[in-house]
């Protein structure tokens, strides 16, 4: 099902859908805002990702590990196609495996995502670079793309449609004219990652997965590239699709929690005994870039990179993975 609601109607949109759930969207400043009727600025689906991953409403840096019934269910406004994608990395490992992760699992059952176009991508996005796109196909609740002074609503799921169908009088129907109009701004889209990418426009359609395994032992290349590498753990935290955490106990009330662990640190690898598998810096720069491009791709199917660029932006060191990518090929 697919209607059209103008930008007039939005605030009436999202206004009904607080009654039932937590509403948390983009602010001016790209970071999460929870709304709330007269106070919240006005809700723009139209703003680059978040500063902070999508992954962080799902997969909590340290999160009390025990069960916990939400008061409101909730929707995520605005979600890009980059956290999207990263998020089906998280749902194969927290949820296809041997056993089911029953934290994540809970918080996506909670949670409905209202994913939108990204009209306007920023200077570090290169999601283009990794095989996707600007906006999304499929994976979510809704998916409203701007169009003609408002957005085409895609309804990707059941509760996609009940949503949609609690306001249905603020949605009117669409024409084929319409269709070609959104078709015409997503290839806009596509043209500005062009232009932001086009130093690297030689990693379009690039098998990522056969470089870094090829170049794996070229130790030189990973150890110049890692120079300006300050373990800050920055690129790890930022990353929307990074799912490493670690487990402790804590004196103060017995109770287990988890928390983000980070491939670049220097005990991310240590074992008992005191021995690292990855003792030197670059080998565990390295690691990061087989994960993404290498390791992922064997056990998923899928790049766990999605371009969106957060690592670039993060990095103190100025480190720039199409930069580093480039250098390998």
């Amino acid at each position: 099902m697919s209607l059209y609601i103008s930008k007039e109607n939005i605030p009436a949109f999202v206004k009904s859908l607080s009654e039932t759930f937590d509403i948390f969207f983009t602010n001016d400043e790209l970071a999460y805002q929870t709304y709330s009727y007269g106070k919240s600025r006005k809700v723009n689906l139209d703003l680059i990702r978040p500063v902070t991953p999508l992954k962080s409403f799902f997969f909590v840096n340290y999160e009390k590990l025990q069960q916990k019934d939400r008061k409101k269910p909730r929707i995520i406004l605005g979600v890009k196609s980059c956290d999207l994608k990263a998020l089906q990395v998280l749902d194969r490992m927290f949820m296809e495996g041997v056993v089911t992760d029953p934290f994540y699992e809970q918080n996506r059952k909670d949670t409905i995502i209202v994913t939108s176009d990204c009209p306007e991508p920023g200077k570090s996005c290169f999601c283009t670079l990794v095989g996707s796109k600007p906006y999304c196909e499929e994976g979510f609740d809704v998916n409203l793309a701007p169009v003609n002074g408002g957005y085409i609503a895609d309804v990707g799921s059941e509760n996609g449609e009940e949503i949609i169908n609690r306001n249905r009088a603020l949605f009117g129907n669409l024409s084929e004219k319409v269709y070609a109009l959104r078709d015409k701004q997503r290839q806009e889209s596509i043209r500005k990652l062009k232009e932001i990418n086009k130093e690297f426009s030689g990693l379009e359609g690039l098998d990522y997965q056969k470089t870094v395994r090829e170049k794996y032992s070229f130790s030189d290349k990973w150890q110049e590239e890692s120079k300006s590498c300050v373990q800050c753990l920055g690129c790890n935290n930022i990353c929307p699709s990074c799912f490493c955490f670690m487990i402790s106990e804590e004196d103060k009330d017995k109770t287990r929690y988890r928390y983000w662990d980070a491939c670049h640190s220097t005990s991310y690898a240590r074992v008992a005994g005191g021995m690292n598998a990855r003792p030197k810096l670059y080998e565990r720069f390295r690691n990061r870039y087989q994960c993404k491009f290498n390791y992922r791709k064997e056990n998923f199917g899928v790049y766990s990179c999605t371009g969106c660029g957060r690592c670039i932006e993060v990095c103190p060191g100025k480190i720039d993975i199409r930069k580093v990518i480039g250098k390998l090929v």
